[in-house]
């Protein structure tokens, strides 16, 4: 996995730049149309601003309406080892954690969803800080130890950090601006997919480890196109399409990092290591394959088979 360092608070040229290497990425799985950014939307189980769906574009009185994307913001926290006594350069070994493992609440949490939020359409469900006079709910995450290695640094310029397909991202819900959260789904990370501009983090979504929640709250996240069987929630989608009953619906995640490679803040431990801090935002989008193309996948592969079969013969 390569994550490429750069910079943007343009959070709608980001979003189009998403898109695209969106598309670069899915092609190389073979995949596309309904496969690319599939909507989805938030149901927390409670009406937060008072909008229904007779009032507003909401997909439930709980629920925000159908977004694209998620933007976000978060602190990293990397650690380096000089393999070659040589500085921080190519094949150094790396360990990073960010999210709330490194920072606080504030500083690390999703910012909004891609349509933005309004009272009557594009619909946030008072997504935002609990104040005194308004409640609220937000979203943020958590990781660490993904290893891997430095592939190219040039100081103040870039930083391209390569990881293997190991670790997950612990997603938490709050109403209380973070003094108490809860884990009610995971992403796996599976790799990265490289296009001009920019990288992508590459996961599933994953109900393993997280917290004992009603399922209610699994499902928070739905699908607002494909469905397994009819179910929309990904909790459902998860645990039912998994391939033994039902065909397998993975529902993947793509993820763009992004930092300012100028204002990375690097500390010399003087035993060999140095500890690099950022500052990051991005965006991601989640796919929920349709069945239609599930099928065409599906039939790629056994076509491809067919051809390794016929080349040995």
């Amino acid at each position: 996995m390569v994550l490429s360092v750069r910079h943007t608070n343009n959070y709608s040229a980001l979003g189009m730049r998403m898109m695209k290497k969106t598309l670069l990425a899915l092609s190389l799985l073979g995949l596309t149309g309904s496969a690319v950014a599939s909507p989805f939307y938030v149901d927390t189980g409670t009406n937060w601003d008072g909008g229904t769906t007779v009032t507003t574009d909401k997909a439930c009185d709980t629920c925000t309406s159908s977004k694209n994307e998620i933007t976000y913001a978060y602190q990293s926290v990397t650690t380096v080892t000089d393999t070659d006594a040589n500085g921080i350069d190519a094949g150094d070994t790396v360990t990073t954690s960010g999210g709330l493992a490194v920072g606080a609440f504030g500083f690390n949490r999703v910012t909004g969803f891609n349509p933005g939020g309004g009272y009557l359409t594009n619909n946030d469900n008072g997504y935002g800080p609990t104040t005194p006079v308004t409640p609220g709910w937000q979203l943020s995450f958590s990781f660490t130890g993904l290893a891997g290695q430095i592939v190219q640094y040039t100081p103040n310029v870039s930083l391209e950090l390569a990881y293997g397909p190991v670790g997950n991202f612990d997603l938490y819900y709050s109403t209380d601006n973070g003094l108490t959260t809860v884990n009610f789904m995971d992403i796996k990370v599976t790799g990265a997919a490289s296009g001009s501009g920019g990288t992508l983090l590459a996961g599933v979504v994953d109900f393993t480890n997280v917290d004992a929640l009603p399922v209610s709250m699994y499902n928070m996240f739905n699908s607002d196109g494909a469905t397994c069987n009819g179910a929309t929630g990904f909790y459902d989608i998860w645990l039912n399409c998994d391939g033994t009953g039902l065909p397998l619906m993975e529902i993947g995640f793509l993820a763009d990092f992004n930092t300012n490679a100028s204002q990375i803040s690097i500390t010399d431990n003087l035993d060999g290591t140095f500890t690099l801090t950022g500052n990051h935002d991005g965006s991601a989008v989640f796919n929920v394959p349709e069945p239609s193309t599930l099928a065409l996948f599906g039939g790629t592969l056994l076509l491809l088979g067919a051809g390794a079969r016929r080349r040995k013969a």
